[in-house]
């Protein structure tokens, strides 16, 4: 019985390890001499040639690098498009401020001149 537990114990751990080092996502991508762009696991596994030009493309935050040329400017892009919060707060204000003065002006529009 203890044979079999540990036998059972040892195969779920071992093909736990497996599935987890399977599971690793490609983080580097770079174009070769034929013009066509591969990802790659490593730095490493880029040849030296194209190391250099190599952009890392995968996750950011504690212990990876920080984002690439190309993810910055897809972000500056969005921040652009979508705007700041600060913009987004500002002209919601803004027609607010539009709305209330337009109901401001119906309102004495719509009252009778005092006599």
């Amino acid at each position: 019985m203890r044979r079999s537990v540990r036998f059972a114990v040892a195969v779920g751990l071992g093909s736990g390890i497996l599935l987890v080092a399977g599971a690793a996502d490609a983080q580097y991508r770079y174009t070769g001499a034929d013009g066509i762009s591969k990802v790659v696991q490593y730095k490493l596994d880029v040849p030296a040639t194209y190391r250099d030009a190599a952009v890392w493309i995968g996750p950011t935050g504690v212990g990876k690098p920080a984002l690439s040329d190309d993810a910055r400017e897809t972000k500056r892009r969005e921040d652009i498009y979508r705007g700041s919060e600060a913009q987004q707060q500002a002209h919601k204000v803004g027609q607010a401020n539009e709305l209330e003065r337009q109901r401001l002006w119906r309102l004495q529009r719509s009252e009778p001149a005092p006599r």
